[in-house]
């Protein structure tokens, strides 16, 4: 089993970036359906219609911003130090400030560091790249080249870590059941 889980490590960005724009659009339906049946705002509200005409750019973006990211990832595994040195993720986060930023990623946080003892256990290395930070930054780029306004994306981000943190638990159990 940890043979798979160490080729698994190994082809994550290949795997992310090829899941890339599923990942967005479930989080996009996740937005949306959130805002929908929020009885103050409702399917037509303007935050429900700018996520409508945005989707495509969303998820667009998102993948874009991921596919760059995973390049980053594959050329510090090539450096010394490898993967697990760390990247240094330049973007300024879009809900800085936001008193439960950390709390909406409490679930795969946790999962995350169990994930990370498991391979250290096994001796696997390569995994500390992919926490949820690098998934946010792509998010926050996403937003950012989409177009959406700042007042928009300050009411979406909370939506968006939620259904980013439940993204990231699905990843991180599958890489765990290996």
């Amino acid at each position: 089993m940890s043979e798979i889980l160490k080729r698994t490590i190994g082809h994550l960005p290949e795997l992310l970036n090829k899941n890339a724009e599923t990942m967005m659009q479930r989080m996009v339906d996740f937005m949306l359906n959130v805002v929908s049946s929020d009885p103050q705002l409702g399917p037509s509200s303007y935050l429900a219609l700018l996520l409508k005409m945005s989707t495509e750019d969303l998820v667009s973006e998102f993948e874009q911003a991921l596919t760059e990211s995973m390049v980053e990832i594959q050329r510090s595994a090539e450096k010394p130090g490898g993967p697990d040195s760390g990247l240094g993720l330049s973007m300024q986060p879009l809900d800085a400030g936001d008193a439960h930023a950390e709390e909406d990623f409490a679930r795969s946080n946790l999962l995350f560091t169990k994930l990370l003892a498991k391979t250290k256990a096994l001796g696997i290395t390569g995994l500390a790249p992919y926490r949820k930070d690098i998934f946010l930054a792509a998010i926050n780029d996403a937003f950012v080249q989409s177009r959406i306004d700042a007042d928009a994306v300050k009411k979406l981000m909370p939506l968006a870590r939620k259904a980013l943190n439940a993204e990231m638990v699905r990843l991180y159990e599958k890489l765990n059941a290996l």
